[in-house]
């Protein structure tokens, strides 16, 4: 359990790096195409699609990293006012809740790709699977870091035990 919960962790570093560098590009994007409007009275056609495919990227791989460290907003009114036994219960059970959401929408992600697969974007005149593949991308990160959390449940129930 522990390697599976490293993997997941070196995975998670990467990803970390490139959502750096996701939000660095696009901010540098978005600067551009305000200085090139006003500053040079030019306009960058294709910088603010660049922009929001980019920030469709870092919702999802943020996403994934929250679900990590656990930064996901809750309402925490139902867990707080249980015992310590049913506190675990109920977070396992909204992981596995959220795993299933997360299987679905990776399966539906992929489902779309499908059909987006000939379709060009309108400015870059990338295909816009590339855009689309985030929805996949960002739920199997999503799976991974959830069963990472249960997996570490389950490591300091076990130390608990003992």
């Amino acid at each position: 359990m522990q390697q599976t919960i490293k993997i997941i962790d070196t995975i998670n570093k990467i990803v970390g790096i490139v959502l750096s560098l996701t939000l660095a590009v696009m901010s540098v994007l978005i600067v551009a195409q305000v200085l090139t409007r006003y500053v040079v009275n030019i306009s960058l056609t294709w910088s603010e699609e660049a922009a929001r495919y980019l920030l469709v990227y870092a919702v999802f791989l943020g996403a994934a990293l929250a679900m990590r460290k656990q930064q996901h907003i809750a309402i925490e009114f139902l867990v707080q006012s249980a015992n310590e036994k049913m506190r675990a219960v109920l977070k396992l059970l909204i992981l596995i809740i959220s795993i299933g959401f997360f299987v679905m929408l990776f399966a539906k992600g992929l489902e779309i790709l499908q059909f987006v697969g000939n379709q060009k974007s309108p400015a870059l005149r990338i295909p816009m699977s590339i855009p689309y593949a985030a929805i996949p991308i960002g739920a199997g990160l999503l799976i991974l870091n959830a069963i990472a959390v249960m997996l570490e449940m389950f490591i300091k129930d076990k130390e608990r035990e003992r």
